[in-house]
């Protein structure tokens, strides 16, 4: 959904409009049956786009944006943002701030049709667009840009074996179908 935001105050509305109604044909002409999306950073934005689909939906956010708010949605949710055990800390900042769970968050839900349980993953992981210390996006010098592009690879690989984890542990199980998105 790439930024899905309601338009701040004397934004440009239309083009809001526009968006959501471009997204409501492309979902339209799908037809899923399940829907999972990233990059929600307004609950309201996801009403406003749920308002303009046909048939029923059901929606269920991650509580766990990353910091811009950006998250994913599923229905009847298992959340997943802890690294699993033997993952260690992964540093995302020049002061040695670090973390141990996916910024984002991922969900899994899962949907019984004809009497088969069917479990489907979503995750977002971490932008390859860089952000620096104090929320810029653009590096003080190219050291800076080495360091931090370094950090998101260091994330995103560390939220891409955190979900290899998860459905690993799934497929085990044995207990359904599996589809990752």
């Amino acid at each position: 959904l790439e930024n899905l935001f309601r338009p701040a105050a004397g934004a440009d509305d239309a083009a809001y409009r526009r968006k959501l109604d471009a997204l409501a044909a492309m979902i339209g002409r799908i037809a899923p049956d399940v829907l999972a999306v990233q990059e929600v950073g307004d609950p309201h934005a996801l009403d406003d786009l749920v308002a303009r689909l046909a048939g029923q939906w059901h929606t269920a956010l991650s509580p766990d944006p990353d910091g811009r708010g950006i998250r994913v949605g599923l229905t009847d949710i298992e959340r997943i943002r802890a690294f699993p055990a033997g993952t260690g800390p992964v540093r995302v900042q020049d002061d040695g701030e670090s973390t141990t769970r996916m910024g984002r968050g991922a969900l899994q839900a899962r949907v019984t049709v004809d009497g088969t349980a069917i479990d489907f993953v979503t995750g977002h992981l971490k932008s390859k667009l860089l952000s620096f210390a104090d929320n810029r996006f653009a590096p003080r010098d190219e050291g800076e840009r080495a360091r931090y592009a370094g950090y998101a690879l260091a994330l995103r690989t560390a939220e891409a074996i955190t979900l290899r984890d998860h459905v690993t542990r799934m497929l085990d199980d044995g207990s359904s179908a599996l589809v990752v998105l």
